[in-house]
């Protein structure tokens, strides 16, 4: 396993979580893991690969480097990789709404996500086809105010409407001297 670590920091400097199998096959290794759970056990013992960690999907284990990606990160991640892009999206969503902050929906043309601008207008729709994403509403930008993709995501489960649009018509400027 101590074969692999610097190809699981490699790919996680650039934002990917892979599992044994990749790793191995990229590497050109012949080496087979049959516990992949009680490989990295073994492999954190010692302090110098602590920051390897592991993550369940629905079928796969993946790996990354905590020196370059986050839990959350890595959870979003694996949602996008099972196929539950929206139901991942909810989530992060909730979490900031608890948080008191509002999702800039431009955040999710960026990795785990990749979504296109045009696909940005459509997400409402979306939220609202999905069983359990009822609460997620958005705000249009109070600055732009062109189009539903110029604008913040928010949960209704911790935020209200009134608030949310507070949030979105913030400048940032209007206490300075």
């Amino acid at each position: 396993m101590i074969e692999l670590v610097d190809y699981i920091r490699l790919f996680s400097k650039d934002g990917r979580l892979v599992t044994a199998e990749q790793i191995i096959a990229v590497a050109g290794l012949d080496l087979e893991i049959e516990d992949v759970e009680l490989a990295h056990q073994q492999l954190i013992e010692d302090s110098q690969y602590q920051d390897i960690a592991i993550i369940a999907g629905e079928t796969e284990q993946y790996f990354y480097s905590r020196r370059f990606i986050v839990s959350s990160f890595a959870a979003q991640w694996i949602g996008v990789k099972d196929g539950k892009v929206i139901e991942t999206m909810a989530s992060y969503i909730r979490r900031y709404s608890a948080m008191g902050e509002l999702v800039a929906a431009t955040n999710f043309i960026h990795p785990p996500y990749q979504l296109e601008q045009a696909e940005l207008a459509t997400l409402m729709d979306k939220f609202r086809q999905t069983e359990g994403c009822g609460d997620i509403h958005f705000q249009r930008d109070g600055k732009t105010n062109e189009t539903d993709s110029q604008g913040y995501f928010f949960s209704i489960q911790t935020m209200t409407d009134t608030y949310a649009k507070v949030l979105a018509d913030h400048d940032p400027f209007e206490w300075s001297a």
